[in-house]
Formats: C-alpha cells, structure tokens, sequence
C-alpha cells in the first residue's frame, strides 16, 4: 500500500521531501522560471512506496515509484520528478536519486541512470544522463554531465543533436566530444570532436565552437559545395561574426578551381524596425580570361581584366517627424560579372531577392551597364512633400566611345496639392531643380516648374468628368566640359521651353446585380464603364536642348482615348465592406491621334484579369493591330498558391518589335522580336521531398536563357539542397546542407534586437 506525506511524522516528512522537491527542480536552470510563478509558494504532492525518516545521521528516504508533482492551485502544473528512490541527505545539504530519474517540465527535460545533487551550491553530477531543450530543439548526453554552476554544464564523452530521439537508434547526425562544455543560451564548447551521420564519424575536428539559444554566435556556417563548366568545382564555407547584438558580418571566403581565390562578405545592423543598413562586397582574383575560343554569350566582347568584384549595400533610417532617408550602392567591375554568377549563395539571384525582402526594393537587372547609386532624403508634410537625391551612375559598358552618363548632383524636388483659393479646384505643382555633371561632354542646371489645375465638370450626376491643365517651364543653364561640348553649343549658356497640357475625361458606370442560389454567395455584380479622354501635350521644339534624361524629350500629344472597361465579382453572404479589391475585369481601348497623317490609331488593347479566388490570379493583355499588322503583343500573367506551401509562376511575354511601348502606335521600323516564357514551381511532394524549378525559355531563339531545378530533402534535423543550373554558357551545380538548429548555409535569419 502507497504512503502519502499524511504518513509517519507526516508533517516533517511534509516539509523534509518539498524541500528536496524545490532543491531538485532547481537543478536545472530553465526550470526554475517556467511557469510564471514563484515555485517556492506553489504545493508539491509526492506519492512513493515507501517514506521513511532516519535520525542518525538525518535522512528523508523515498523508494519505489517516487513521483513528485506540483500543483497549481488544484491543476498540476507541468513540472514532475521521478525515480525508483531519492534520499535527502540533511547534515550536508544533498540529494541523492537512484533508477530511472526524471526531471521534467511543460518544456524540457532530463534522464539520468543516478544523481548526486549539491544542494547548497545547485550543482550535481549525472551518469548516464540526457538532457532536452525544447526551446532549442537540442538534446544531449552524456556518460557522466556534471552541473558546474547555474546556467553551465560539463560533459564526459557527450553527444548533441537536434534530431528527434528513437529508442536504440543512433540520430541522423551527431557531434561527440570527448570534453563538452556547454553555457546556457551561449554555445558549446567541444574538444576532439566528430560529427558523424547514424553514429558514424565522418569529420574531426580538434575543437569546435557551437551557438545554442537564441542570441546570435559566431562561428562557421556550413559551406556551399559547386560543379561548374565554367568554374571548375568551388567551395564556399561561410564565417558568421557576432559584433553586437545589433551588428554582424559574414565572411565568405572560397575557392573556384578554374578561377582562383574570392573573397566576399556582408555587415548588417539594425538600429529599430524602420532604422537598417546592409553593405555586401564579393571580390575575384580570375585567373578565367575571355578568348575568341572561350568568348562569354559570344558577343565579341572579350574580358581580360582579373579583377572582379560587386560591391552592393542598402540602407534605410528614419529620423523622425516623417523625415526618411535612403541609400542604394551598385558597383559592379565588368558587364559579365551579374551574368556570370548568378547562383550560389553570393550570387545576383540571391542577394536581389534577400535585398526585396529586407528594404522592399532590389536591384537592377543584371544586364543593365549603367548601374545607379543614390542617396535620398525625403520629408513629407500633409500636403506637400520634399526630395532631395545624389545620383551616381557606375558606367561599365566596353564601348567607351560613348558619351557617359551625367551625375545628378543634387537634384531637389518639391511637389504639393492645396485647394486653389474658394474654388472647387486644386493646385497640385511639381518644382524640381537638378544638376548634372559629367567629366566629359554636356552638363546643366536644369530648372523645372509643373503647376496644374484639376477639378470637376458637373454636367449631369450620371457622368463623371473631370479637366485638367498645366502649364510647364523648363529652364537650362548650360556647362560644356569637354571642346568638343563647347564647339557643338557655340557659345549658348541658356535653353529653356515651355508646354501646356490638357486632360478632359469622361466616364459613366453602369451595373446590375444578379441573385445567386449559393450557400456562400448571395450577389453576382457586373458593371461596365465607358471612358472618353481628350489629351493635348503641345509645346516648343525640343531639338536644340541638351539631352540629360528622358525629361528632356516630352512626347507631344493631341490625342483622343476611349475605351471600355468591365468588371465582375461575386459578393458573399457575410460581407459588409461597400467596396473590395478582389474583383475580375475585361478592358478594352485604343487612342486616336489626330494630327497624325498615316496611321492614327494605336493597336486594340485588351486585358481580361480574374481575381477573387483566393489562391489565383490570372491576367492576360494583348494588343491587336487595325493595320493588317496582326497581334504585336501579348503577355500572360499566372500566380497560384496553397496552404500547403507550393506555388506556380508563369510569365509568358511576345513583342513584335522589342521597343514598341503604349499606347502601341504603328510602326514600320524593323528590329528584333522578344519572345520568351518564364516559369517558376515550388512544390513540396511529401513530407521529406520538395522541388524548386526556375527556368526562361527564348522563343525567339529557340533555346533555354536560364534554368534552374532544385531538389530539397527535408529530415526533421537536417535539410539537403541539390541545385543544378543550366545557361546558354555555363552549366553548374551546387550543394548546400544545414543542420537545423545549428546554422545554415542556405538562410541565416537575424532575431528580433
């Protein structure tokens, strides 16, 4: 029969065996804040075999099937001890616990064959022990763990894995050291150690520093492993450096048997939510050199230079009071450099996409050769906002024949609506001073004034329509940096012109709502819009102006735009919002330019979107020409994704001619046709396996651009990347493995600061 506390001396025994409770809980650090309470003023319940009181020397013993619970109020509250006996040693303050111990709360959790408990000094000694961290996902063990002090521990031969435990299975991988040392929410520190894979050892290593917890450690991150034509076979093994807890940089040092040494790395910091920066660099000594036989994308462009590097960063801060500031670096050694190191962990594709999802914004494509740098700071009022920039382009074309590109140094602007006196109307301006210099050729200081006027004209309360007219000035004041520039402008120093323009729109919206018999749906809404638009652009002739950016060129206009627009969309029986964006459409317009002679109307454009469905998207746009010319564009936009996490991307693009841009005038110009498909897959076909297919296919050419399959095998432990990449120049393939919980090679995410 089981002996309670209520037994023999059951009020000292009461007290003799919490007390040896609450020593033991504090055993182990994390136990001792678990619960939100103070665990000394929470009750301990404590059934045994047997309890006994020995006077000589003075002893509190339990035997057989000791379970000591804690209890909240009348509910248990998670954390338990078990084991065959515990004795409490009174005269030197101890425990001692025999036979399948176990201490355990909500969360972690720890086994040992026996124990000595130092109760004075909360220190003990285990043998056979294992202990689990849940927070961590981290288990270790050990033949003998010695508790050393509050938050460390010290062991003989141990183990550490986050892979889940399997009675007499080895883990899928492990790291053993002879000597462990191991500091709570710090790292582990072990010596003559070995990871091995189901128990065995594939890897020594004389010591080795692990981060455990949730501050950031450094430490080496598990290296990329790559295969390339082009590259020979590569490896990258990053270096993860803590400087602070809200700074941090990362080494990437590696080796491209083709090419030589590269060094690359990457600084973070964060200074709040909205207050953050990240510089990266990548740096080549390229032993590789371009020949007519070995010519990259065999353009005839031949690259000899050995010095390769990208250098990129970004950074945001708010000053407060709406006052942002904003900075973009670009600079890039060759026009090959992005093309040719695309993949890979410091490659374009991977750090545009890391730079969206941190600063919403990226970079440029890789194949554009005048890469811009700029600093802006913006302040923004109620009504008015200001900006201010420096631009700088970084030129790497090989034709250095051309003129280079002018530096905006500065370029303010400041832009505004307020209502125009008692009138109904508004007066909106754009105000923008800028100055442009280049070392060589043409700069100016180009000032620009944009007021305008807007408001409405009630007609009828069944048309919408609105005007609007502007009047601009543009004024040039003109610096030559080069004989060439002062012999071409001959002496002139000042330029200016002057446009006008006018908007007069029209538009009416007519809908029917029709009854639905569904469980979910109570309305099906269609509505059509008619729209009419007069546009006028008219000004002086813009030949003799410099030329700085496409400002400098307004497109004059006297055009007459119509179209026709429908939209569709469901509602739901528990809806409440008047309006909602999850609607379908079915466009169609053109415009009629009346001062042309030949050729006035612009192609037919049509674009049907289906929206709604909550996990697609659907948009499609083509352009039909009313010259016998056929279709001369067309665009098919597809987005779809599930709960399960797989995804599907199609983007299917046809232009007649590359340059033609809306609204799609006729043009007899011949030139090169872009017809290409891209496609994007991520899909995860089991519970171990997970596919990522990226691939461009040119139409026009008939051959794949760019194309990339990955297969990812998920263990509950451990993650493996297989990539292959394959370019019109270049195939490759990488490696990429993480042990979870330990760092990864693939995506290191920085906590919260």
């Amino acid at each position: 029969m089981k002996q309670g506390a209520m037994g023999l001396k059951p009020v000292l025994h009461r007290k003799r065996v919490i007390a040896v409770c609450l020593a033991t809980v504090c055993i182990l650090a994390h136990l001792s804040s678990a619960h939100g309470a103070d665990e000394d003023s929470l009750p301990w319940k404590i059934s045994a075999d047997q309890i006994t009181h020995q006077q000589e020397p003075e002893k509190i013993i339990a035997e057989g099937t000791v379970i000591l619970q804690q209890y909240k109020e009348d509910t248990p509250s998670g954390l338990e001890i078990k084991a065959d006996r515990i004795e409490y040693n009174v005269d030197i303050n101890s425990v001692d616990a025999v036979g399948n111990l176990l201490l355990h709360d909500i969360n972690d959790e720890l086994r040992a064959s026996e124990a000595r408990i130092d109760l004075e000094n909360q220190t003990g000694v285990f043998k056979q022990a294992t202990i689990f961290w849940q927070e961590n996902n981290l288990s270790a063990s050990a033949d003998l763990i010695m508790k050393t002090d509050l938050n460390s521990y010290h062991f003989l031969n141990g183990r550490l894995t986050t892979c889940p435990p399997r009675q007499d299975k080895a883990p899928d991988w492990s790291i053993w050291g002879r000597d462990v040392k191991i500091i709570l929410d710090d790292n582990a520190r072990l010596k003559h150690a070995t990871f091995r894979v189901k128990d065995v050892p594939v890897l020594y290593l004389p010591y080795l520093s692990i981060p455990i917890g949730k501050n950031k450690k450094s430490g080496l991150l598990f290296p990329e492993y790559s295969s390339s034509s082009r590259n020979g076979t590569g490896i990258i093994p990053p270096v993860f450096v803590n400087l602070s807890p809200s700074y941090d940089m990362t080494l990437y040092p590696g080796y491209y048997s083709k090419r030589g040494l590269l060094l690359a790395g990457e600084f973070r910091y964060i200074a709040d939510y909205n207050s953050k920066g990240t510089i990266m660099f990548n740096y080549l000594d390229d032993d590789l050199e371009d020949t007519p036989a070995n010519d990259y994308k065999a353009d005839g462009i031949l690259r000899t230079n050995s010095n390769r590097y990208w250098i990129r960063g970004k950074a945001d801060h708010d000053f407060g009071s709406r006052l942002v500031g904003k900075l973009d670096i670009d600079l890039v050694s060759d026009h090959d450099y992005l093309q040719e190191f695309k993949k890979g962990i410091i490659g374009f594709d991977r750090s545009n996409s890391d730079f969206i999802r941190t600063y919403n914004r990226g970079f440029q494509a890789e194949t554009i050769d005048l890469r811009e740098n700029t600093l802006q700071l913006s302040k923004v009022w109620e009504t008015t906002d200001l900006q201010t920039e420096i631009s700088i382009i970084d030129d790497i074309r090989e034709d250095r024949q051309e003129v280079a590109p002018p530096w905006a140094v500065p370029r303010l602007a400041y832009s505004g609506l307020l209502p125009f006196l008692q009138t109904p109307l508004d007066l909106t301006w754009g105000t923008e001073y800028v100055y442009y210099w280049r070392d060589e050729g043409v700069g100016a200081h180009r000032v620009d004034l944009f007021p305008q006027l807007n408001g409405p004209i009630t007609f009828t309360p069944y048309l919408e329509s609105s005007y609007l007219v502007g009047l601009r000035e543009t004024m040039y004041f003109i610096e030559p940096h080069d004989a060439m520039s002062e012999e071409i402008w001959d002496g002139r120093d000042f330029e200016h012109r002057t446009f006008y323009n006018l908007l007069l729109t029209g538009a009416t919206t007519l809908s029917r709502d029709y009854d639905l018999s569904s469980k979910k749906y109570k309305t099906f809404r269609h509505a059509i819009r008619p729209e009419l638009s007069y546009i006028v652009v008219q000004g002086a002739d813009q030949d003799d102006l410099p030329f700085l950016d496409d400002a400098d060129r307004i497109l004059e206009k006297n055009w007459l735009q119509y179209g026709l627009n429908n939209y569709f969309r469901a509602i739901r029986l528990d809806e409440i919002a008047l309006f909602r964006r999850n609607f379908s459409s079915f466009k169609v317009n053109q415009v009629y330019d009346i001062d042309a002679g030949d050729h006035p109307l612009s192609d037919l454009y049509f674009e049907l979107m289906i929206r709604g469905f909550k996990d697609l998207f659907f948009r499609y746009k083509t352009t039909l020409s009313v010259y016998s010319e056929g279709v001369t564009t067309y665009s098919l936009e597809a987005h779809y994704s599930n709960r399960q996490g797989s995804s599907f991307n199609l983007d299917y693009r046809y232009k007649q001619h590359q340059d033609i841009e809306p609204p799609y005038f006729y043009t007899d110009e011949a030139g090169k046709s872009l017809h290409e498909i891209r496609a994007n897959l991520e899909s995860r076909l089991s519970q171990l396996f997970s596919i990522k297919v990226d691939t461009t296919y040119s139409l026009s050419s008939n051959n794949t651009v760019d194309s990339t399959f990955s297969l990812i095998y998920h263990n509950p432990c451990w993650t493996l990347e297989f990539a292959a990449n394959n370019t019109v120049d270049d195939t490759s393939f990488y490696l990429l493995f993480s042990l979870v919980g330990i760092g990864s090679s693939i995506d290191l995410n920085l906590p919260e600061f």
